[in-house]
């Protein structure tokens, strides 16, 4: 074995879906989301963990399709159904 500077490799993965569940909640203050992301073979890619708090929180209400599109925007995704 050969000893070498440190080397960077890039790897390139492509998310095509992603989901959310719920990791953490505070009531009436902030919630937060793991965001899985997945290929187009359906294998895990990444997680990320994405907090609303204050107005974002209170907007969130009881629409679930409200975190979608928070999430969504926060991690710089276009929706496409």
């Amino acid at each position: 074995m050969s000893n070498i500077l440190p080397f960077n490799k890039t790897v390139i993965q492509t998310a095509v879906r992603f989901s959310l569940d719920i990791s953490m909640l505070t009531l009436n203050q902030s919630a937060t989301f793991r965001a899985t992301l997945y290929d187009v073979e359906d294998k895990v890619i990444d997680a990320i963990n994405v907090t609303i708090e204050g107005d974002d929180y209170t907007k969130w209400s009881n629409n679930d399709d409200y975190v979608v599109e928070f999430i969504s925007k926060k991690l710089g995704f276009t929706r496409i159904n």
